[in-house]
């Protein structure tokens, strides 16, 4: 709802927008969000939109809008926002229900420069129990711009350098090799809606350029290739979700290609295709209590190393199972959870879950009657102060062969 005193039988014109509270986020931020502009000639039905557009840049803990009728025909809309932390150094502590022992550091700029630019540098060292891999030292620049300033234009950098000891098992000879993974991808792009809230359809496409080079230890030699990868990536997204604060409704979708061939220069020629569709229901009741939804898939024609290409198990997918308890080329999974507010805190929410999924070889081979299945509860701790940080913990059961009880404790949402 909007503050101050307005009679509602007609249009206006927007005489100014002011801005309070935005110390460190730039004007344009804010106002290249808004349905309308200076000038423009507006109702209700726009005005209302007002709060919500500003709502869903994540960026602030609280937005109030009063509109002022100045009995001319004009109004002045006023803006007032509390800000959250942008900058903060969150150090990684974690072991997963696997056994995963994860350390290291994580340097988040939520708001860079006040542009809704977002950077995470990760700095983590990771020891496995009972997996192919040993260990992992890996170093990951993470870049995303929404919405360029004044423009309907976006972009997202990745850059990954990753160093592995492993043992690769390939017809029943066994080798163990470091090794050295760096990776890059640039994505260019644009919302199809020209001005107002980034919402709707956008589009990326971009370069990708992976890097794969093994250093035999000991065991049979020769099992694990060296890889250059270069490749062509596009991406489509939907994007229709409402920011409530503490909890989303709406929806969002996407789908990424990824052509790697030799003619560009690549060792490998394969297409692979990934996709994903999430739904936020709110229910009625009380506030940020919600039915969640995520549904994904993947195909590759050719696994890049050799090994299937997707891995399914593990908290960030089918919860209950180890890590990579399933593995193929094709792979399809859906998370349901529902989460409502407990101990009259709106920012803690209790959920209760249910995953499901599998992956097969190939298409000859799929088959949706052998699906596995896990449940469990958990708990949601949405911290106000900082940019869509969230702390997960999971208690699950896997229900299905190969399934377990486990428990997962993270600082980021499930989807």
């Amino acid at each position: 709802m909007l503050g101050g005193t307005v009679a509602w039988a007609k249009q206006f014109v927007v005489e100014r927008i002011d801005l309070e509270g935005n110390n460190k986020t730039r004007p344009i931020t804010i106002l290249q969000e808004l349905p309308y502009t200076t000038g423009d000639i507006v109702d209700q039905e726009v005005l209302e939109a007002t709060a919500q557009a500003v709502k869903n840049l994540g960026l602030f803990e609280t937005v109030d809008v009063t509109i002022t009728d100045n009995n001319d025909g004009s109004i002045i809309t006023l803006i007032k926002v509390k800000e959250k932390r942008y900058n903060f150094i969150l150090p990684k502590l974690n072991r997963n229900g696997d056994g995963d022992i994860t350390t290291g550091l994580v340097w988040r700029s939520d708001n860079l420069f006040g542009r809704n630019q977002e950077s995470k540098l990760t700095f983590a060292y990771r020891t496995f129990d009972d997996a192919d891999e040993e260990d992992e030292t890996q170093v990951k620049w993470e870049f995303n711009y929404p919405r360029i300033v004044n423009t309907p234009y976006s972009l997202g950098f990745t850059a990954l350098d990753e160093k592995t000891r492993l043992e690769e098992t390939v017809d029943d000879e066994t080798g163990k090799y470091d090794r050295k993974r760096q990776f890059t991808r640039l994505l260019l792009g644009g919302w199809l809606n020209q001005k107002g809230p980034s919402q709707g359809l956008n589009f990326r496409a971009g370069p990708l350029y992976e890097t794969y080079d093994h250093t035999y230890i000991s065991g049979a030699d020769g099992l694990l290739p060296d890889l250059t990868i270069q490749a062509i990536v596009a991406r489509l997204n939907g994007y229709y979700v409402i920011d409530n604060l503490l909890s989303r409704s709406g929806h969002h979708y996407g789908y990424e290609l990824t052509l790697s061939d030799e003619a560009t220069g690549s060792d490998k020629n394969y297409l692979k295709h990934t996709f994903f569709y999430r739904k936020y229901i709110p229910l009625a009741g009380i506030d940020h209590h919600n039915l969640n939804l995520q549904f994904r898939g993947g195909l590759i024609t050719e696994s890049v190393l050799g090994p299937p290409e997707f891995q399914i198990g593990g908290s960030r997918n089918l919860r209950g199972y180890d890590r990579d308890e399933v593995e193929g080329n094709i792979f399809t999974i859906l998370n349901i959870e529902y989460l409502r507010p407990v101990l009259n805190r709106e920012t803690l929410r209790a959920a209760i879950f249910t995953d499901m999924g599998n992956a097969w070889e190939d298409t000859d081979n799929i088959s949706f009657s052998n699906f596995k299945y896990g449940v469990g509860f958990g708990l949601r701790w949405k911290l106000k102060r900082f940019v869509r940080t969230d702390v997960r913990l999971d208690i699950a059961h896997g229900l299905s062969e190969g399934g377990d009880t486990k428990a997962y404790l993270s600082t980021r949402a499930t989807f």
